[in-house]
């Protein structure tokens, strides 16, 4: 390999990338646009949800009745924030009509009678009407809703429990309390109406940032979209403008082409790159740097990337339809290989993209070592995976060039 002719390529790629109003658009601009739109979007701090709740009951007398439940309910907050909106109706049809408008989350329905049922220990039936047709949205009022009534129920059990043990321990016959002391009683009560006792404890462990995940994503943008465009497009210039037969005719060998445009489209990666952590720095006050090995990541994705351009590129020898298979395969990439969306919320079958294809492996141990702080030898066999993928392309493309040349000849 002649580093001259290597040197040659790679200054004349830059020139041209440089007037190249197109390229420098989806090079530098493009990537900046993308992690603008998501850090404005999902880059803030998630405020607690809110859940939009009917209620309908009756007025009654009793010392506890559904109004004082949904005077509790409208004062739950988290960090500030109330949980729950009531919006109060007339009669069930009113309510029905307002789930089913989408107007409230949940309708809770109290029959008549629920307050001297309560308030005479007697069971209180409340009936709750989800609207089911949004999956998500239905797991999330309903986990909240039934976990606020399972909270006060525990505490009403409490306190029914407190005021039945102090009857039963003023009246304790002292024959019987000389077995059976009161502490021994209130414990033994208190396992009968709550056997198990959960306890939550805060843990402060790595808490990901959105923007951090999101610098990731550009990165993996970038190694993945614009690196195989830019390459495949630097290939056709050089077709178009003849100057490939030209190469082909010169003591520059098939390495030397090759490696002098992967080098060019690199650098000009690199600076988007680097453009893009610098960016978010300065506008969200966070960013992403990568390490040594997360660099090394980087340069053998974009190895891989490039060689998956080229090599396209000389099997199509059209620009259109390079273009067109590069978007192709890119975009929907970009989703199941878990490069702009996180892998949890992938489809079960998707998953194995994520896992196994090189770009969607080298995003996941980007965001292990820079967001997690995982140490390198955890991620060494992906490199390795990563490697040996990027070394079998990049032969390919060797192969598919000087069978292009043959056919130019």
């Amino acid at each position: 390999m002649k580093a001259r002719a290597v040197k040659g390529i790679v200054v004349k790629d830059l020139r041209e990338t440089r007037r190249d109003r197109m390229a420098v658009f989806w090079i530098f601009v493009f990537p900046l646009m993308w992690v603008t739109l998501l850090g404005a979007i999902w880059g803030g701090s998630s405020p607690p949800v809110v859940v939009h709740v009917g209620a309908v009951y009756f007025n009654e007398s009793a010392p506890f009745t559904a109004s004082t439940l949904i005077g509790i309910m409208e004062n739950v907050s988290v960090d500030g924030q109330r949980i729950f909106r009531i919006t109060r109706y007339p009669d069930e049809s009113a309510g029905l009509k307002a789930v089913k408008a989408g107007r409230v989350d949940v309708l809770l329905l109290f029959p008549q009678g629920f307050g001297e049922n309560v308030s005479s220990g007697l069971q209180g039936k409340v009936y709750a009407y989800f609207d089911r047709s949004d999956p998500q949205k239905y797991q999330i009022a309903s986990g909240v809703v039934k976990g606020f009534f399972s909270e006060f129920e525990r505490e009403m059990a409490y306190r029914k429990l407190n005021i039945t043990l102090g009857y039963v321990e003023a009246y304790l016959p002292k024959n019987l309390s000389a077995n059976l002391s009161p502490s021994m009683l209130r414990a033994y009560m208190m396992g009968l109406i709550d056997p198990i006792s959960l306890r939550e404890e805060a843990v402060k462990g790595e808490r990901p940032s959105p923007i951090k995940f999101y610098v990731t994503s550009f990165i993996g943008i970038q190694f993945l979209f614009a690196t195989m465009l830019t390459v495949s497009n630097l290939l056709f210039e050089e077709i178009e403008k003849g100057t490939l037969r030209r190469i082909a005719a010169s003591p520059a060998t098939a390495w030397d082409f090759l490696v002098g445009k992967m080098l060019s489209t690199f650098i000009v990666i690199t600076a988007s790159i680097l453009i893009g952590i610098g960016y978010s720095k300065a506008v969200f006050k966070e960013t992403v740097f990568p390490g040594p090995t997360g660099w090394l990541i980087i340069a053998l994705s974009a190895v891989f990337s490039m060689s998956l351009g080229l090599a396209i590129a000389m099997g199509t020898r059209s620009m259109k339809a390079t273009n067109a298979l590069v978007n192709l395969l890119s975009m929907p990439l970009l989703f199941l290989a878990a490069i702009v969306i996180p892998e949890s919320i992938l489809p079960r079958w998707a998953r194995p993209i994520a896992d196994y294809f090189p770009l969607g492996t080298a995003v996941k141990d980007l965001r292990l070592l820079e967001i997690y702080h995982r140490p390198p030898s955890e991620v060494f066999p992906d490199v390795v995976w990563i490697a040996i993928n990027s070394l079998v392309m990049l032969l390919i493309v060797v192969l598919l060039y000087n069978w292009a040349i043959k056919r130019l000849q």
